[in-house]
């Protein structure tokens, strides 16, 4: 009878990943210091209020409940170390072309399939379980939809699977039947190129659309025209619905819009913010060209509560997207990073490969190429990035 070694691998594969936790752990000391006291100061503020307010204290606080929420805090940030490939496709057949730059990356309603848009004014549509259970290095599209001009933007509808809507350079926003693989309407009044576009979360036919002429326009897919059009004063690079209004980033700030006027701006950048993404309803991620992401708390005070840096990002888009916890971002040094909405600086990054054809030389540290797309695989620890090559990486958090 052999010896059962299976236990002590066990004990050992524990204490190593206790080891790799803890370092995590060190590597955001002074961080985390900060929230634990930052949590007991909340926590003694809101026993002086109970004590105030209600007779004779008659209100129980659970003795460690604070501490409780300050270690789940702990284990969410500490419980990945990094990133892992599971898939790698082409945007284009060409990886050595310089018109390769992937704009665009989204999930349908069902997490089912994904779009990948950019430059090469193709869409390409691909099935999720198909790619990650390929045995095979090369990944074709389940369908292909073609455009007119360069595509800045796509977005799936949030209630009809088939629903597609595309944004390009043309000043055109176009909606799509993906099921049929044709274009149902075509949206023209905006003046110049298109930046953004996306669906509303609380009415199916609504959506809207941000434009470098400095305009927001909403749209009904029952009605030929625009129903809505929002002066924002400048260069509209995102819009973004949340369910009980509509953010739209600007060059100077992002900013909560209705028809008349805004509900509330938020002042903190220094360049042009690029993406807004609602981390919660309460909570706003901005990114801007000052390579910084912002966190933003949306009740009354309409504060920041947190910057993010150790990305670079000067003059193009980059992609961000968040799940509620984890910020994703790309960077122009050809890198994805993540952050924790905790913590101030990156939890970790993955780095793509440089492409270079058989007599280019190596550049030493330094790249033209950057990340240009990120997405969020809904409920899942899955982040879908594509860089200015036109590569993309399917990868896991682990």
């Amino acid at each position: 009878m052999g010896f059962n070694t299976q236990p002590l691998r066990n004990v050992e594969m524990e204490q190593q990943s206790l080891a790799a936790r803890k370092k995590r752990m060190y590597n955001h000391f002074d961080e985390l210091t900060q929230i634990y006291f930052d949590t007991r100061s909340s926590e003694v503020f809101d026993n002086r209020t109970f004590d105030a307010t209600v007779p004779n204290g008659q209100v129980e606080v659970e003795e460690f409940e604070v501490l409780n929420n300050f270690g789940r805090t702990l284990s969410h940030i500490t419980q990945y170390h990094g990133l892992k490939p599971l898939a790698t496709l082409s945007y284009s057949a060409d990886m050595l072309s310089n018109s390769n730059i992937v704009s665009s990356i989204e999930f349908d309603k069902d997490n089912e399939f994904f779009a990948i848009a950019g430059v090469t004014k193709k869409i390409k549509l691909f099935e999720y379980i198909n790619v990650i259970g390929s045995a095979v290095d090369i990944h074709c599209p389940s369908a292909e939809l073609s455009c007119n001009a360069k595509i800045s933007c796509v977005a799936w509808s949030n209630y009809y699977k088939n629903n597609l809507a595309s944004s390009d350079y043309d000043g055109c926003v176009s909606l799509w039947d993906v099921a049929s693989c044709t274009k149902v309407r075509s949206l023209s009044e905006h003046e110049k190129r298109v930046w953004s576009v996306d669906w509303s979360n609380g009415d199916p036919r609504l959506l809207a659309s941000g434009s470098d002429d400095s305009k927001v326009k909403l749209w009904s897919t029952n009605t030929e025209r625009s129903i809505a059009n929002l002066e924002a004063k400048a260069n509209v690079c995102c819009v973004k619905f949340c369910p009980e209004s509509i953010l739209c980033g600007l060059a100077l700030s992002p900013a909560s819009l209705n028809p008349r006027e805004p509900l509330g701006v938020l002042y903190g950048h220094k360049k042009a913010v690029s993406y807004v993404k609602f981390a919660s309803k309460d909570e706003l991620v901005s990114a801007s060209t000052d390579s910084n992401l912002k966190l933003w708390n949306l009740d009354e005070s309409m504060s920041c509560v947190r910057s993010f840096q150790g990305h670079i990002n000067e003059k193009n888009f980059v992609g961000l997207a968040t799940d509620g916890n984890y910020i994703a971002c790309g960077s122009e040094n050809n890198s994805l990073y993540l952050y924790h909405k905790f913590l101030p600086k990156p939890l970790f990054s993955f780095k793509f490969e440089n492409h270079r054809s058989m007599l280019e030389r190596p550049k030493p540290d330094e790249s033209p190429e950057f990340v240009s797309a990120v997405a969020w695989k809904k409920g899942s620890p899955i982040v879908v990035a594509a860089n200015s090559q036109g590569a993309i990486k399917i990868l896991e958090l682990v």
